[in-house]
């Protein structure tokens, strides 16, 4: 079935539907895996996902459709994106172990095809629409998982519960891991995708399309608390501030979403104010001391080689000399919890400008879409400028390197990419409307003065 205007078929919107939630199950597989690297923090095989799948199926849906390309003629190939896998690929050569960097530019790959996708076959609002509410079901699935598991009590701390491919956890602190292993991994995605829910919720006149993003909404910030992760719910404090205050300015933020902000604020109180005095006043059981030192540990690194870095994939590897020495060896020792770093100490300064240069492009996308867009891109766009935002300050302490948070972030990057695109089109719509009135106006009356000749 091919549709003109770039309309997304039932199929694409299935393989959509069914591919993104996968991100959060985690029912892949990995080839040639290395267990002990993957032990450490580097991305240990190459991976091959459902959702992966799913995506060479709609390249293969839209190539064969020649009604699908661009509204405005020109593709997003996000050049920052393409820089940064290009500095990744050259930093095969001087890696230790180059398998391990070739796994890192593998899976960096199948990240820029979400974000190629999502940036150029999102054509129409509504297709735009359906994005963000696959986007709210994932966050509705891993809400529920979390809650579904802190239900539990005490019976599953610290164990893990294998459900085909499907792996639940507690850790021993009470922290829900969801299905993602992790709980600030868990943590981290739902914040990621909260706000874009968020300002769906805001702007949608439909009321099913309300009531689905609201409980998604209820579900992931529940979820978000429950894996206490401080990171997380900053994000979406800070980001959910930043959505109110730019509406406010234009006087778009409904009375009724003050009125719900207050009542969250109040039944969120409790739950806060435990994470606040466990996580934050509380013994974080050296959480924020390890990072410190393996911080240092890959400052020390980097000085042997600041611009070319030691290898994508073998950050563990390339710092293990520094983390042997007298100074740490004591210390636990991992990849480096700061991805800024970890870019820095594997793909060097060339690494890191292009990493930074393709983040803050995507905030240029979102900021665009907020001044340009009318009132629903608008919406969409500032709610992206500030997931973005968020999620860069949780970079700076965590490595993040693994599929479901890269695959997340490159969509989100990519739907930003459609709402810039969008958003720039309506615009150029906008303008050249009175230019073609004026056109019309004029062969009528050229066309009426030969008639009275």
């Amino acid at each position: 079935m091919v549709t003109g205007d770039g309309v997304l078929t039932w199929h694409e919107k299935l393989a959509i539907a069914v591919g993104m939630p996968e991100i959060t199950i985690l029912a892949d597989k990995y080839f040639f895996y290395r267990q002990d690297d993957a032990a450490l923090g580097a991305v240990g095989g190459f991976n091959v996902s459902p959702a992966f799948l799913c995506m060479c199926y709609l390249y293969l849906v839209w190539m064969l459709n020649p009604t699908s390309h661009p509204a405005s003629k020109r593709f997003i190939f996000g050049i920052p994106n393409l820089v940064y896998l290009a500095t990744v690929a050259l930093s095969v050569v001087a890696a230790q172990v180059p398998i391990l960097a070739m796994c890192d530019l593998f899976l960096l790959t199948q990240a820029y095809a979400f974000f190629f996708y999502f940036a150029n076959r999102i054509q129409r609002i509504q297709d735009l629409t359906f994005c963000v509410l696959v986007l709210s079901s994932m966050i509705a699935l891993q809400g529920s998982i979390c809650i579904g598991l802190a239900a539990s009590g005490g019976r599953m701390l610290g164990q893990e519960v294998i459900l085909g491919p499907v792996s639940l956890m507690v850790d021993k602190g009470g922290r829900t891991a969801g299905s993602l292993s992790s709980p600030v991994l868990a943590g981290s995605l739902m914040a990621l995708l909260w706000l874009p829910v968020l300002a769906l919720n805001l702007s949608t006149r439909v009321r099913r399309v309300w009531l689905l993003t609201l409980a998604a909404l209820m579900l992931g910030l529940m979820g978000i608390i429950l894996t206490q992760t401080r990171g997380a719910i900053i994000t979406v404090g800070v980001g959910s501030t930043v959505i109110g205050m730019a509406l406010l300015s234009r006087g778009w933020l409904p009375r009724w979403a003050i009125q719900g902000a207050l009542i969250a604020s109040v039944l969120a109180a409790g739950p806060l104010l435990y994470v606040v005095q466990k996580r934050v006043l509380g013994d974080d059981q050296g959480s924020a001391e390890s990072r410190k030192h393996l911080s240092l540990i890959a400052l020390a690194t980097v000085q042997k080689s600041p611009i070319f870095g030691h290898g994508a994939g073998n950050c563990h590897l390339a710092c293990a000399p520094a983390a042997e020495s007298a100074a740490f060896r004591s210390e636990w020792y991992f990849t480096v919890h700061s991805k800024y770093l970890l870019v820095w100490v594997e793909t060097g300064l060339i690494g890191l400008i292009a990493f930074l240069w393709m983040l803050f492009n995507a905030l240029r996308y979102g900021l665009v879409g907020w001044m340009r867009g009318r009132r629903p891109l608008a919406i969409l766009g500032i709610a992206l400028f500030a997931a973005i935002l968020g999620h860069m300050t949780h970079l700076a302490v965590d490595v993040f390197n693994s599929r479901p948070l890269v695959q997340t972030l490159w969509s989100v990057m990519g739907i930003a990419a459609a709402v810039y695109r969008l958003s720039l089109v309506a615009q150029n719509k906008r303008a050249n409307r009175p230019r073609q009135q004026t056109m019309r106006k004029s062969m009528a009356m050229s066309g009426g003065a030969e008639h009275v000749g």
